[in-house]
C-alpha cells in the first residue's frame, strides 16, 4: 500500500508550481488547485477580502471567457467548487477524463487571468455579505466567537473565515485586484490531479501552467498555540435549545477543550489513539459509561486536531440541563480511567486494525487519492508512516500521554463551555 509507485509523479515547473499526478483506473478526474492564499493573509481592513476573491473568481469570468461562457463551462463538468480556509483557497472539481484539457483552461485563466466583471463582482457581493449575516444570525455564533478568544488567544485557527462586513461593501474593483495579486502566483501553488489521466498530462500542464510568471510565495508558518494558564469555565444561555413540549428534558451543550500537541509532535499518533478510546465510536469510554450506564448524553465524542500548529483535545457532549454537573462528573471520571488504567491489547488492536482499514478505503476513490497526496506535500506523511506511527503506539504511551495532555479537573488547565437552555439571559 503505497502512493509512490509507478503511478505516482511528483514535480515542479520552471515557475515554481508543484505538480502532483496519480493515475487511477477510473473514467473521471478529481482535480485540486491549492493556493497558499487565505484569511490570514488578510491584514488590518481586508477581512473578508480572501472570502470574496474566491467568489468572485469562480464567477465574474475570466480575460478569456465572458462570465455567461464561463458559467456553461463550468455547468459542464461533473462538480466544481471553491472554499476558503485561513491559509488557503482552493478550486476543486470532478470530471469526465475527456474534459481534462477544458478544466485546465477554465481553472488556469480563472485563477491567474480573472476578468473581476463589475455586475458579477456586486452580485457576489451581495451573496457574501448574506453569508456573513447567516452566520451571524446562528444563535451559536456568539457563543462560538466567545470560546475562540478565550481558547485561541489571538491564534489564526480562531479567525472568523468570512471576515467583515464593511470590508466587503467597500472593496472596489482596484482593492480586489490588488489583493488578489499578491498571492495568486504558480510557486505559491499546487496542483493535484487523480484519475484516468491522459499520456500527455504534463504537457498540458506544461501549456495551461508554466508560462505564467512567478512572485511571491505566501505559505505560513502559523505560530504554535501554547497551553493555556488557567481553568476558565464559561455558562451561556441557550433559548433555542429549550425543549417546550418538556422542558425538565431540555439538553444543554457542553465543550470541554485543552491544548494537545500539534501534528508534527511525536506524541500525534498516541494522542490520536487516546482519544479514540475515550470516545471515538460505541466501545469508547463516553458512549459506554457516560451514555449507556449512566444515561447522560445521547451523543457525547472526543476529538483531536493537530492542524496550523495548534494541537486541540475536545470533548463534546449534549446533556440533560438540570444534570450538568453530573455530566461533568462523569467526564472527568473517565478521564482518569485513562490516565490509570492500562488499555488492554485487544483494543489497541482493534484501532490498528481501523486505521489500516481507513487508509485502505482512501485508495477507493480519487477524491481520498488528494487526500493522501496533501498529506505527502504538507507534512511529508505517506500511508506507510501513517499506519506504522499507530503501530509504534503501547499502552503504556497512552497512560503517559493522557497524564501529560488531560487535565486534572481541579488544577487542570483547560476550558469548559457550556450552553444552557435553563439559565436566564441577562439584558
Amino acid at each position: 500500500m503505497t502512493i509512490l509507485n509507478g503511478s505516482y509523479r511528483e514535480f515542479k515547473l520552471s515557475n515554481g508550481l508543484v505538480v502532483a499526478l496519480q493515475n487511477t483506473p477510473t473514467q473521471t478526474i478529481a482535480s485540486k488547485l491549492r493556493v497558499n492564499y487565505g484569511s490570514s493573509h488578510e491584514k488590518e481592513g481586508e477581512e473578508g477580502l480572501a472570502h470574496f476573491l474566491e467568489h468572485c473568481l469562480v464567477t465574474s469570468g475570466s480575460q478569456k471567457y465572458d462570465p455567461v461562457e464561463a458559467d456553461k463551462i463550468r455547468g459542464a463538468f461533473g462538480y466544481s467548487n471553491a472554499f476558503t480556509s485561513i491559509s488557503r483557497t482552493d478550486f476543486v472539481a470532478e470530471m469526465l477524463v475527456e474534459d481534462f484539457g477544458k478544466w485546465m483552461d477554465y481553472i488556469s485563466d480563472h485563477a491567474f487571468r480573472p476578468r473581476f466583471d463589475e455586475v458579477r463582482v456586486n452580485g457576489e457581493r451581495e451573496r457574501v455579505l448574506r453569508e456573513i449575516s447567516d452566520a451571524k444570525s446562528n444563535p451559536q455564533y456568539p457563543a462560538s466567537q466567545e470560546y475562540n478568544a478565550i481558547f485561541y488567544r489571538g491564534h489564526p485557527k480562531g479567525r472568523f473565515t468570512l471576515g467583515k462586513e464593511e470590508v466587503v461593501r467597500n472593496a472596489d474593483l482596484n482593492k480586489i485586484r490588488e489583493f488578489h495579486s499578491k498571492g495568486f502566483h504558480p510557486n505559491n501553488i499546487d496542483l493535484i490531479l487523480v484519475g484516468g489521466l491522459p499520456v500527455n498530462a504534463e504537457e498540458v500542464i506544461r501549456d495551461y501552467f508554466g508560462v505564467i510568471q512567478a512572485g511571491d510565495n505566501m505559505k505560513k508558518e502559523f505560530p504554535e498555540l501554547k497551553p493555556l494558564k488557567e481553568r476558565s469555565i464559561v455558562r451561556r444561555p441557550a433559548p433555542e435549545m429549550y425543549n417546550l413540549d418538556n422542558p425538565d428534558e431540555s439538553s444543554a451543550w457542553l465543550q470541554i477543550s485543552c491544548v494537545g500537541p500539534t501534528k508534527s509532535h511525536p506524541d500525534t499518533y498516541i494522542a490520536r489513539t487516546m482519544n479514540h478510546i475515550y470516545g471515538g465510536d460505541t466501545n469508547s469510554l463516553l458512549f459506554q459509561n457516560v451514555g449507556l450506564k449512566k444515561g447522560l448524553a445521547y451523543r457525547a465524542s472526543a476529538s483531536y486536531n493537530g492542524e496550523y500548529n495548534c494541537g486541540e483535545l475536545d470533548i463534546e457532549a449534549n446533556v440533560p440541563a438540570k444534570r450538568i454537573d453530573e455530566a461533568v462528573d462523569a467526564i472527568f471520571e473517565e478521564m482518569e480511567r485513562m490516565k490509570t488504567q492500562r488499555v488492554s491489547d485487544e483494543t489497541l488492536t482493534r484501532i490498528k486494525r481501523l486505521v489500516r482499514y481507513n487508509a485502505a478505503k482512501s485508495f477507493e476513490s480519487n477524491d481520498g487519492h488528494i487526500n493522501i497526496i496533501e498529506e505527502k506535500l504538507d507534512h511529508g506523511i505517506t500511508p506507510e508512516d501513517y499506519i506504522e506511527g499507530f503501530n509504534q503506539v503501547t499502552p503504556e504511551r497512552v497512560i503517559e500521554v493522557a497524564n501529560k495532555y488531560y487535565p486534572d479537573r481541579q488544577k487542570g488547565n483547560y476550558l469548559t463551555f457550556i450552553r444552557d437552555p435553563l439559565m436566564k439571559a441577562t439584558i
